[in-house]
């Protein structure tokens, strides 16, 4: 899956694609965030971009055979009312090409106002911002499925190599009269189109610090502008009072991530009172080793247990944590908590207040989310990362005494990284340069240059000090 991106924040024209691990790394305000924004907010606003598109701009015949080349959606949904069912023969390569359209469409739909909404920014800010998506032909599979549902009734899609196959529930034609079925079919088709490939992401953005201190003052916030907009709505004499007009100039614009961010926060308790996904790999460990600690959380407020006091009660406030621990929580409880099929995690410096040593253990722990599945988006400024992000692609080669350097240096088979499934990239110049990866690992001359810089810098004052004592 490739995504191309123009004019959005300092990026001129971008190409990036998806691996099971992508790097992206850069100097500050080379348009890195603005990227995973935009690609977070269309992974995020699919689905409810192809229900405003079925409900707006499919009304005519003439647009949904426009759309789509291979089935009549009028057919299809005449059968499906008669006996629930409708098969069509298509081969994989008129089902591609309906799934390109399906892209291009709601990645034109995308790049008009929804940019900016992502921003919380006025559309004028993002004039020709746009963002496209295209896939390399590939087999869809057998025995895809996609349910969705809509007005309360179900229909499934399916395709089994051959025959593309739609199946309803609602057989009972009393129970059909008043649904609109082209619409139910477009939905359910375009869902099938999409679904299998466009990941479901999860965001934790550097803005993660402050939202773990001040959530509960957010709430207080929101609370106490519902309460004046309350209070000022039944005072009669205020006839040119607009609510709207007062939100605008007195709410804090956040970006969509960062918004997620808050309510992902605020939903917490209620998250940790369900069991949890059944997760094998408890990759929450690996955040308990950094941070040396666990969390927990009561209706009242997120709290950080260390483990490295021996009287094990050092039990406080997550706000009165260090900044490692606070900057860690939310991915602790999404990793605990949250179901992880076909999702990206995206977050934005994941090094953000480690240690060096801690930024070494990260990196192994992005190793194992790969490893279970997870495909991962960071953008970074640690070369201590991507050195060990290295280290793991050389793991994954054969060489003379591999099982006793693993033993020595405390490695692990579900810490190796083929270098077929990372991407690095490095904004730079407007654009993304993509950059090689081999058994080496990922080759980023950003970082290597700057150490070089300092390293000759500091080689030159040594040998002019060396001289002084000579003298």
């Amino acid at each position: 899956m490739k995504f191309h991106f123009e004019n959005i924040g300092p990026i001129n024209k971008a190409d990036l694609e998806l691996g099971d691990l992508t790097i992206i790394a850069g100097r500050n305000n080379t348009g890195k965030t603005y990227l995973v924004y935009t690609l977070y907010g269309f992974l995020k606003g699919w689905e409810d971009m192809v229900t405003g598109y079925v409900h707006v701009f499919l009304d005519s015949q003439a647009e949904r055979k426009a759309l789509f080349q291979s089935i009549d959606i009028e057919q299809v949904g005449k059968r499906l009312k008669e006996d629930g069912r409708y098969t069509e023969q298509i081969d994989l390569d008129a089902l591609n090409k309906e799934r390109n359209s399906v892209f291009s469409v709601l990645a034109r739909q995308f790049s008009g106002e929804e940019i900016a909404y992502v921003f919380s920014s006025s559309p004028d800010n993002f004039q020709g911002s746009s963002i496209n998506v295209t896939l390399d032909d590939s087999d869809f599979g057998v025995g895809d499925f996609v349910n969705p549902t809509l007005w309360e009734k179900n229909i499934s899609v399916k395709y089994d190599g051959e025959n593309l196959v739609f199946l309803t529930k609602l057989l009972e034609k009393e129970s059909l009269r008043d649904i609109p079925m082209d619409w139910l079919v477009t939905f359910g088709y375009m869902r099938f189109l999409l679904g299998g490939w466009l990941p479901t992401p999860f965001i934790i953005s550097a803005e993660r610090f402050g939202i773990s201190l001040f959530y509960k003052e957010l709430d207080f916030t929101k609370n106490r502008l519902v309460e004046i907009l309350q209070n000022m709505g039944t005072d009669k004499g205020r006839d040119s009072f607009s609510p709207y007009m007062f939100l605008d100039r007195h709410a804090s614009r956040y970006a969509l991530p960062i918004k997620h961010n808050i309510d992902y926060t605020r939903s917490l308790y209620e998250l940790t009172q369900g069991k949890g996904p059944m997760q094998e790999a408890k990759l929450e460990g690996d955040v308990e080793n950094i941070v040396e600690g666990y969390y927990k959380i009561d209706e009242n407020e997120i709290r950080f247990v260390s483990s490295s006091r021996e009287d094990g009660h050092f039990d406080i406030p997550l706000h009165l944590a260090s900044s490692s621990a606070r900057g860690l929580s939310d991915l602790y409880f999404y990793l605990r908590y949250k179901e992880k099929k076909n999702h990206l995690l995206i977050i934005d410096e994941p090094e953000s207040h480690l240690d060096t040593r801690n930024q070494i253990r990260l990196a192994r722990m992005l190793a194992h989310f790969v490893h279970a599945g997870i495909k991962v988006l960071i953008t970074t400024h640690s070369d201590y990362v991507l050195k060990e992000i290295n280290n793991l692609v050389m793991l994954s080669s054969e060489f003379e005494g591999k099982e006793k350097f693993l033993e020595d240096h405390e490695y692990d088979k579900r810490e190796f990284l083929r270098p077929e499934s990372l991407r690095g990239y490095v904004a730079e110049d407007g654009r993304l340069t993509r950059c090689r990866v081999d058994k080496f690992g990922v080759y980023m001359p950003v970082f290597d240059e700057t150490i070089n810089a300092i390293n000759k810098v500091s080689n030159e004052l040594d040998a002019r000090l060396d001289d002084m004592e000579e003298e």
